[in-house]
C-alpha cells in the first residue's frame, strides 16, 4: 500500500455492516425542559413529521436524532442515569452558550445538573437531564458534516473493551479499533462515515445503562437477527425493519460481557436516510428575536417571575 492509500485510508476508515448511526434514545419526563434546552438553548430543530406527539419527541441533529419518550421509571424520578458522553458536531458554539447563558439567567435550568464547561474546539454540557454532551467546533473532527452525531462513548469495566471489541467486529461486522494506550483502554467501533461508538474503560461504581439505546443501519439484518435470537440477546421478534437486542457477549463462549441496549434497523427501515429538516444557519432568526421568545416561553412555564 502506498503512503497516499495509507494516508486515505486513516482518514477515511472502512465501514462494514453497521453503515449509519441514526439516533439516541432516552427518557425524559419533562418535554417542556427539553424544548428550552434542546430547542431553545442548543439552536436543534423539532421533527415535525414522526415522533411528534406528546408521548415521544424527535430532535433532528443533522442527520441523525434524539428520540425523547415522555416517561418516568417512578413517578417522581427524573431520567435514569447513563454512564457516558456524546459528541456533536454543531455550527454555532457561541451562539448556543449565549443562548443557554439566557435561559440561566432566567432559572429555567435551576435545580437541574446543567453545567457548562468550555474546552478546545468546543464545550462540555452536563444537560438538564444529567446525560453529558460534548460540542465540537466544524473541522475539530473527521466528521464531514457541520452539524451531527458523530460518536457516543459507553463506559464500560476495566479489562472488557477488547471483548467488547471482538463482539461487533465478529458479530455485528463492524471494523473495530482497539485503543490501549493512556489510562482508559476503549474499542473503537465505526459505526458509519466518520461516526463512532466508543467503549471506554473506566472505574465507576455503576455501569447500568437503563433504557438508553443507540440505534444503527446494518447492511445483514436478517442475518444479524438470527444470529442474535440464537444467543437468546434479541427482545421481541424484529418485525418492522428493526429489533433490539441488549446482550454484548464473548463471540468465543458466549458469555454476556456487558448489557446495553442495541436498536438495529435495516436499510428498508422507512427512516433510513430520510431528510431531516434543521435550522442551519440561522442568518434570519436573529439571536434578540429568538432571546424575547425563549423568555416569553420561560414565563408561561413558571420560570421567570415578573414582565418581560
Amino acid at each position: 500500500m502506498s503512503e497516499k492509500q495509507q494516508e486515505n485510508l486513516d482518514k477515511n476508515p472502512e465501514i462494514g455492516a453497521m453503515i449509519m448511526m441514526d439516533h439516541v434514545n432516552f427518557q425524559t419526563p419533562n418535554h417542556d425542559m427539553a424544548t428550552l434546552f434542546f430547542i431553545g438553548g442548543l439552536g436543534l430543530t423539532r421533527d415535525p413529521y414522526r415522533r411528534a406527539d406528546l408521548q415521544n419527541m424527535g430532535i433532528n441533529v443533522g442527520l441523525q436524532q434524539f428520540h425523547l419518550p415522555r416517561r418516568e421509571r417512578v413517578a417522581g424520578e427524573g431520567t435514569p442515569p447513563f454512564q457516558g458522553l456524546i459528541g456533536i458536531v454543531h455550527p454555532d458554539i457561541d451562539g448556543a452558550r449565549q443562548r443557554l447563558a439566557t435561559l440561566e439567567e432566567m432559572g429555567a435550568l435551576a435545580n437541574s445538573p446543567y453545567r457548562w464547561e468550555t474546552v478546545p474546539d468546543g464545550a462540555l454540557i452536563t444537560s438538564p437531564f444529567g446525560y453529558q454532551l460534548q460540542l465540537h467546533a466544524p473541522g475539530s473532527l473527521d466528521f464531514e458534516k457541520v452539524l451531527g452525531i458523530a460518536y457516543v462513548e459507553v463506559y464500560v469495566p476495566s479489562g472488557s473493551s477488547p471483548r467488547i471489541g471482538a463482539f461487533y467486529e465478529k458479530i455485528v461486522g463492524a471494523p473495530v479499533r482497539l485503543n490501549g494506550q493512556g489510562s482508559e483502554p476503549s474499542a473503537i467501533v465505526y459505526s458509519g462515515p466518520h461516526q463512532e461508538l466508543r467503549f471506554v474503560e473506566r472505574d465507576l461504581e455503576d455501569y447500568q445503562t437503563h433504557n438508553t439505546h443507540v440505534s444503527y443501519h446494518v447492511t445483514h439484518y436478517n442475518q444479524l437477527r438470527r444470529e442474535l435470537r440464537e444467543h437468546d440477546a434479541i427482545l421481541g421478534d424484529g418485525q418492522g425493519e428493526v429489533f433490539f437486542f441488549d446482550k454484548i457477549y464473548d463471540p468465543e463462549n458466549g458469555e454476556t460481557i456487558f448489557q446495553m441496549q442495541n436498536e438495529v434497523r435495516s436499510v428498508y427501515h422507512p427512516d433510513f436516510m430520510r431528510p431531516l429538516i434543521n435550522r442551519w444557519p440561522l442568518e434570519t432568526e436573529p439571536f434578540s428575536d429568538q432571546t424575547q421568545v425563549m423568555k416569553k416561553l420561560a414565563k408561561q412555564l413558571g420560570f421567570m417571575p415578573g414582565t418581560v
